[in-house]
């Protein structure tokens, strides 16, 4: 227990304080991709119902005005999100005057503009009363309904203004402090080296920034299919959908190669080698033993309930029928997944274990990775639990799955079992074959990353790469610096 709080001391910021800018950050960044309208019948998480309608509907032109709005509203929150995580690294001489001007005001003209548009369309005859106290008196109570009824964005919104708020009255007090730096135990100066600089650079791009290099790529898939249709049928081409994942993850490998330095082809050639064929089946079992365990576990519940029920009534279940083969279209996101690789451990996990050790450093490389994917998380969040569940299932998804993929990228000396591994868990996640009709999603979520998780700590307690300190080591080998 000793050294478990040790390590978790050694992973979060020396002031505990700088959690509450940068949890604030994130939840301000996120609020493009969460619901910001209120519930109406029929509608499905996710689908753009208010851009189908007629224009001659005035509920349809109310709600498609509204929908238009309320996205440009939202980039002056989005990028106030943006703004706090950089200057969680890069504060500058006067962090109290950027945290004001370029995450605060920015972030509250939104939201202020998303709420006063918001009342003042509820009292235009098309717009939707969804309570009995929208529909009232136009008093405080029914400005406070109309407002919490357009869902987690603002709210979100407003716990994030609420948290960079409070950091920043304790930073202007002289209690908090920035940059971001991890909890120490020995006084020692961070090496603030250029290839560190730069790939703080890296990973505030792969968060921030990988919509607009996901933009970027599929405008021009887009424009390379619409030359190649005119010579070849449609049907005969890939599926442009995992060619735009894959050419913006390829995109932001460039730049995580820019951020290493001279060294990054000499680095490609060696991490890019062919593994021993032993590791590279570990890369093919691991992740599809995992993904059947839900299935496994629906199969033995339905028959333990037919043996102890239903036994000479009816027939039992049939094994084969829990199991299913992921569609091969999604056998195309293998390619974004060796991108993916190629960034997080082939070019930054060495540089992680070499400053932070390797328990320490999967670890932290975990988080990093996790807060690359946020943006894509949320596109059918409706409600507020939903945020934190999703934020919990990515951080630990991407956490465990980082320690298998640490373990056979660091024992293999090659990044294509790790690869193999990733890719076929966005398979069999992406197709759904994962889980079976009437499943609870949360709970076969929570099943996947926690035997990821139990695997991860298998691997590295019975057979530790190499260079793999002892745990109680970590907290105390590398001093206060910032993270990455």
């Amino acid at each position: 227990m000793k050294r478990l709080i040790l390590f978790a001391r050694s992973v979060i910021p020396e002031d505990p304080a700088q959690l509450l800018f940068l949890g604030g950050s994130v939840l301000l960044l996120i609020c493009m991709q969460l619901r910001c309208f209120p519930l109406v019948p029929n509608y499905a998480p996710g689908s753009n119902v208010f851009l189908s309608g007629s224009y001659q509907d005035p509920f349809a032109r109310a709600f498609q005005s509204w929908l238009l709005f309320s996205i440009a509203a939202r980039l002056p929150i989005v990028f106030a999100g943006a703004a706090g995580l950089f200057i969680c690294f890069w504060p500058g001489t006067h962090p109290v005057g950027r945290i004001f001007g370029f995450v605060c005001l920015p972030a509250l003209a939104g939201v202020v503009a998303i709420c006063g548009r918001s009342l003042y369309l509820a009292q235009h005859s098309g717009f939707p009363y969804m309570s009995v106290l929208q529909g009232g008196p136009h008093n405080q109570a029914w400005a406070f309904s109309n407002v919490w009824s357009l869902g987690p964005a603002v709210h979100m919104s407003a716990v994030g203004i609420a948290l960079v708020i409070v950091f920043l009255s304790r930073l202007a007090m002289g209690i908090a402090s920035l940059p971001l730096s991890l909890a120490h135990t020995e006084d020692a100066p961070p090496r603030q080296d250029e290839i560190w600089k730069r790939m703080r650079t890296f990973i505030w791009i792969s968060v921030t920034g990988a919509w607009v290099i996901g933009i970027v790529a599929g405008t021009s898939v887009g424009a390379v299919y619409a030359v190649l249709i005119r010579f070849v049928n449609y049907r005969s081409l890939p599926a442009n959908a995992p060619l735009d994942t894959a050419l913006g993850t390829g995109l932001l490998g460039g730049v995580a190669a820019w951020a290493i330095g001279e060294g990054r082809w000499k680095e490609l050639r060696q991490f890019t080698r062919l593994p021993e064929t032993k590791f590279g089946m570990l890369g093919v079992i691991f992740p599809i033993a995992i993904n059947l365990i839900p299935n496994l576990v629906a199969y033995l519940s339905e028959r333990i309930h037919w043996a102890a029920f239903e036994l000479g009534k009816f027939s039992p279940p049939i094994f084969a029928s829990y199991f299913r083969f992921p569609d091969p279209y999604y056998f195309w996101f293998l390619f974004a997944a060796a991108f993916e690789e190629i960034i997080w451990r082939g070019y930054l996990q060495p540089r992680f274990v070499q400053r932070f050790g390797v328990i320490r450093g999967v670890f932290l490389l975990g988080l990093a990775w996790s807060a690359f994917h946020f943006l894509g998380d949320f596109q059918k969040t409706t409600e507020d639990y939903q945020v934190l569940l999703r934020l919990t299932s990515r951080l630990g998804l991407c956490i465990a799955m980082s320690y298998v993929l640490g373990w056979l990228t660091l024992h293999s000396g090659s990044i294509w079992p790790a690869a193999l591994a990733h890719g076929l868990q966005n398979v069999w996640a992406l197709s759904g074959a994962h889980s079976l009709g009437g499943q609870d999603p949360l709970l076969v979520t929570t099943i996947i990353w926690i035997c990821w998780g139990l695997l991860g700590f298998a691997l590295f307690r019975f057979w530790p790469p190499s260079n793999t300190k002892d745990l109680s080591d970590q907290a105390a080998e590398i001093g206060a610096e910032p993270t990455v």
